[in-house]
């Protein structure tokens, strides 16, 4: 009875495990999922540079320009907007 109820929980452990895998990684924590300017959802494509030892990204390089002209009052805000939501 004991082997039988070993081997009933390692294969659930399996079954776990082979489950996890199928998911999708979590992205960084440094980094949001929505342009940090239009608020549109990013891939893995998306540009982005580095704001207070994090990643901000953009949906376009027309946005990530909008963001480099930005005061840095500005970048603070926008940035503290993002991160709230």
């Amino acid at each position: 009875m004991k082997n039988l109820l070993r081997s009933l929980s390692i294969a659930a452990s399996l079954v776990l495990v082979a489950a996890c895998a199928g998911t999708k990684p979590v992205p960084d924590s440094g980094t949001a999922a929505v342009c940090v300017i239009s608020g549109e959802a990013l891939d893995a494509s998306s540009p982005s540079s580095d704001y207070m030892g994090q990643k901000v990204g953009f949906c376009c390089d027309k946005c990530q320009a909008k963001w480099t002209a930005l005061s840095d009052a500005d970048k603070k805000a926008k940035f503290d907007a993002m991160k709230k939501s």
